[in-house]
């Protein structure tokens, strides 16, 4: 099967970042300093970002150019976690991905609006339910305008949830942690509680079990199980 140049680059820049990820930009400065340059960046006041790439190259980066290099290191994170997708996503779905990176979420339905993620420290949306479904049609269609025929041809099918779950993963990956009540882990997708109030689950897709093992996703009222119930 033969590819275009524009499909081999691609390939070549997804295989270098799932094998050779970025050192996180800023790493050898004192973290307390680091924590104080950033929260200036993170202003998004250009007075402020001048300044503390100026400062930042006086406590130990390499260039005057931190925030040019974290936005950088951002962008690849995302297309790690995305993976296979991240092209079929638009522009403003990829700074959603990095606006929640290493945030604290929570995952949920939003009434008949649907699944969506929240942002803990704001209070607010993360990923809203309207585009995380419009991102998971994206995936589903396997381009970034999708149409009602697209969405007759996924939204209910096994294409349609695979797309949902792979978003989902991609989401809770790349936040500090998730966290589902467990009466909800169901209608979310990601699996049914094994008993009643027993700590044991059934993840439908072992990449839940990954990141529930690595704390990244927390499921709300997990109860230890007792020694007697282990099996």
């Amino acid at each position: 099967m033969k590819i275009t140049r524009k499909q081999l680059i691609r390939l070549i820049a997804e295989a270098i970042i799932n094998e050779m990820p970025m050192i996180k930009p800023g790493g050898d400065i004192d973290p307390d300093q680091y924590e104080h340059i950033t929260d200036m960046i993170d202003t998004g006041e250009e007075e402020n970002i001048v300044h503390a790439d100026f400062l930042a190259s006086l406590v130990g980066h390499d260039n005057d150019n931190l925030s040019q290099d974290l936005k950088q290191y951002d962008q690849v994170s995302i297309m790690g976690a995305a993976g296979d997708f991240a092209h079929y996503l638009k522009d403003e779905d990829k700074q959603m991905l990095m606006n929640i990176a290493g945030k604290d979420l929570t995952y949920g339905l939003y009434g008949w609006a649907g699944p969506g993620f929240g942002n803990v420290a704001e209070g607010g949306p993360g990923i809203p339910a309207n585009n995380f479904y419009e991102m998971a049609m994206r995936i589903a269609s396997k381009k970034k305008d999708f149409d009602q025929d697209d969405v007759e041809e996924h939204e209910g099918m096994e294409s349609g949830v695979s797309a949902f779950n792979k978003l989902a993963i991609a989401i809770i990956s790349l936040s500090n942690k998730t966290i589902v009540d467990r009466y909800e882990m169901e209608d979310v997708g990601i699996g049914e509680e094994v008993g009643r109030r027993t700590g044991h689950y059934k993840f439908w897709d072992p990449a839940y079990e990954k990141l529930w093992q690595e704390k990244k996703l927390v499921i709300r009222g997990y109860v230890e199980p007792d020694p007697w119930d282990m099996h």
